[in-house]
């Protein structure tokens, strides 16, 4: 398996879609509503590219017959993303074994109200993150990040975190390949695609 760069080619539609691995449990006597949350929530994307032509048609094409299938992966951003945060430093993973959806980081540049958004995007450990909360930096370049979707491995100390565009995470296509083409030689492009938990 390989892991390919996604063609930097805009997309004429894009959506993203955090997929919870939530369940709810009813009870039949009380009808009273319990919901756990597990391990494993993704990201889901669908972006459609309308009359490509050229280079690009062709680039395309065979960037998805590369992928074979569902053999390798690609990293792939939200094309609608723009930063908030003031961001600044080199933010990286501040001790080892975290999980859940509070990261510990540092190397930020110090004292930074607003360093990172709400709705801004993080990557780390080949994950895409979105902060829930927005987030400043202490005079040591420390700063507390609230994340979703939960960390779904443990990064390593220091682990790179990367805030400025694109912040990409590692995807595989949801179904088949294909693509329509017009009598003049321009193709429309509709791509599923899911995050792979396991990269």
């Amino acid at each position: 398996m390989t892991t390919f760069t996604f063609p930097s080619i805009t997309p004429t539609t894009n959506t993203f879609e955090l997929v919870s691995n939530t369940r709810t449990f009813q009870s039949p006597l009380t009808n009273a509503v319990q919901t756990t949350s597990r391990k494993g929530s993704l990201w889901r994307a669908s972006l459609q590219f309308r009359n490509l032509s050229g280079d690009d048609r062709q680039e395309m094409q065979a960037f998805l017959v590369k992928l074979n299938g569902q053999q390798h992966r690609f990293t792939l951003h939200d094309h609608s993303f723009t930063r908030r945060g003031a961001g600044g430093g080199n933010l990286r993973v501040n001790g080892g074994s975290q999980s859940g959806t509070t990261l510990l980081c540092d190397g930020a540049t110090a004292s930074v109200n607003n360093y990172l958004r709400a709705g801004d995007y993080i990557s780390f450990n080949n994950e895409l993150h979105m902060v829930v909360a927005d987030a400043n930096s202490d005079i040591s370049g420390s700063v507390t990040l609230s994340i979703a979707p939960p960390i779904r491995k443990t990064p390593s100390n220091n682990a790179v975190v990367v805030y400025s565009a694109p912040v990409s995470g590692v995807f595989m296509l949801a179904g088949p390949a294909s693509w329509d083409t017009q009598v003049d030689i321009t193709s429309t492009f509709n791509i599923e695609a899911v995050e792979d938990v396991l990269a």
